[in-house]
C-alpha cells in the first residue's frame, strides 16, 4: 500500500527491534553473572598474579562474551529475519525501498544486498553480483559495509540499548541509513550513470514452519559458532596475555591521540579497536576485558558508550570483508571503501562526543 505500506514496515521493524532486545536482556543479566562468579573461585585456586590464570581468565571472557553477550541477542534476530523470510515479508520490504534507492543513484536490485548486509556483510558483498553496472557494484558494496551486521547489531543491544536506552539503539539505526543515504549521494555524484528500473515478483503470504525457520537460523549461526566465538575466545586470551605481560600499554598510548584526545574515551579501547578488526563484536568484549568489569556504564559515560558504538559501527570493515571486497571490486576501490569508512567513522564519533 502506498501509505500504510510504509507505516506496517516501521510498526514491524519497531516491533522486531524491541522483542529482540527485551529477549536477550533477559538472559544475558543472569548469564553474565554466573560467569563473573567463575573468576573469583578461580583466583583462590590459582594465583591471579600467575600467566596461567591469565590465559584461564582470557579463555573464561571469551566464553562469557559468547554465550552471555551475543548469543541472547543473535539468536532472537535471526530468527525474527528468517520468518520475515517465510512470510513473503521480505520482497514486499524490497519494493517499498525501491523508490528510495533511486534518490540516490542505484538500481533497486541493490536493496538485495542491504538487506542480506543485517545478518553479515560478506554475502551482502557478494549479493551485488547480481547488478548489472560495475559502477552499481562498487557503490553498493561500499555502502553494505556500513549496514549494522549481525555483530555491529550484537554491540548496539548489549551497550547502547541496555546501559542507554532501547530508544538511542534505535535512534543509531535511523543514523545509519540517513549515513547510507547521504554517502549514496556522494559517491553518486561522483559517478553519475542512469540506473533502469525493477522488475520485482511478490509471492503470496504464508505461514512460516517453524521447523525451516529454525534450520535457517542455524545456518546463519553457525558461523559465529564456528568460526567467530573461537576468534573470540582467541582474541580474549591474547589480550589477557598482553596485559599479563604489559604490551598493551604501548598500544593504548600508540591509539591514545585518536581515543583518548580525538574521541574522549578511556585510554584503554585502543587494545578493542585492533581485535574489532577480526571481528566487529571482539571491539565490545574486549572493552569489558579492557576495562575490567561487564558493567560499562561503572567505567564510561553515556556520552563515551554513544561514542565507542558510533565509532565502532562505521569504522574499518571487519578482515573478512575486506577480503571480499578486495575479490569483488579490486584492491584500489577496496583500500578506498576503508578509508572512507574509517573517515566517517571519525567524524560520526567526534560529533557524537560533542553533541550527545
Amino acid at each position: 500500500h502506498p501509505l500504510f505500506g510504509y507505516i506496517f514496515l516501521a510498526l514491524i521493524l519497531y516491533l522486531l527491534f524491541n522483542l529482540v532486545f527485551s529477549a536477550g536482556k533477559m538472559v544475558e543479566e543472569p548469564l553474565l553473572d554466573y560467569f563473573y562468579r567463575i573468576i573469583p573461585l578461580i583466583g583462590k585456586i590459582i594465583s591471579t598474579e600467575t600467566l596461567l590464570f591469565s590465559i584461564i581468565n582470557g579463555i573464561i571472557q571469551g566464553l562469557a562474551g559468547g554465550i552471555a553477550i551475543v548469543l541472547p541477542y543473535l539468536f532472537p534476530f535471526l530468527f525474527g529475519l528468517a520468518i520475515l523470510e517465510d512470510l513473503g515479508y521480505l520482497p514486499r520490504i524490497a519494493f517499498l525501498l525501491d523508490a528510495f534507492l533511486h534518490k540516490i543513484g542505484l538500481h533497486g536490485k541493490a536493496i538485495i544486498p542491504f538487506i542480506l548486509g543485517y545478518g553479515c556483510t560478506v554475502p551482502a558483498i557478494m549479493a551485488t553480483r547480481i547488478l548489472e553496472s560495475e559502477r552499481d557494484r562498487f557503490i553498493a558494496s561500499v555502502l553494505a559495509t556500513m549496514i549494522p551486521c549481525a555483530a555491529r547489531m550484537t554491540i548496539i543491544f548489549a551497550l547502547v540499548a541496555f546501559y542507554i536506552s532501547p530508544q538511542a539503539a534505535l535512534a543509531i539505526y535511523i543514523l545509519n541509513i540517513i549515513v547510507i543515504v547521504i554517502s549514496g549521494k556522494i559517491l553518486s555524484r561522483l559517478l553519475p550513470e542512469i540506473t533502469p528500473g525493477m522488475i520485482l515478483e511478490i509471492p503470496a503470504y504464508h505461514i512460516p514452519s517453524i521447523k525451516v525457520v529454525l534450520a535457517k537460523t542455524w545456518l546463519r549461526m553457525k558461523e559465529f559458532i564456528f568460526v567467530a566465538w573461537p576468534l573470540l575466545i582467541a582474541g580474549s586470551t591474547v589480550l589477557s596475555l598482553l596485559q599479563y605481560f604489559k604490551a598493551d600499554n604501548y598500544i593504548n598510548q600508540f591509539f591514545s591521540p585518536l581515543t583518548s584526545s580525538l574521541l574522549g574515551l578511556p585510554i584503554v579501547v585502543g587494545t578493542t579497536l585492533i581485535f574489532g578488526i577480526l571481528r566487529k563484536e571482539l571491539s565490545m568484549l574486549m572493552l569489558i576485558q579492557a576495562i575490567g568489569t561487564s558493567n560499562v556504564a561503572a567505567v564510561m559515560s553515556m556520552t563515551q558508550i554513544m561514542t565507542f558504538t558510533i565509532f565502532v559501527i562505521f569504522y574499518v570493515p571487519c578482515i573478512a570483508t575486506i577480503a571480499v571486497l578486495w575479490k569483488e571490486i579490486g584492491s584500489k576501490r577496496t583500500l578506498f571503501a576503508v578509508a572512507f569508512t574509517f573517515v566517517l567513522a571519525v567524524i560520526l564519533a567526534t560529533i557524537t562526543r560533542f553533541v550527545y
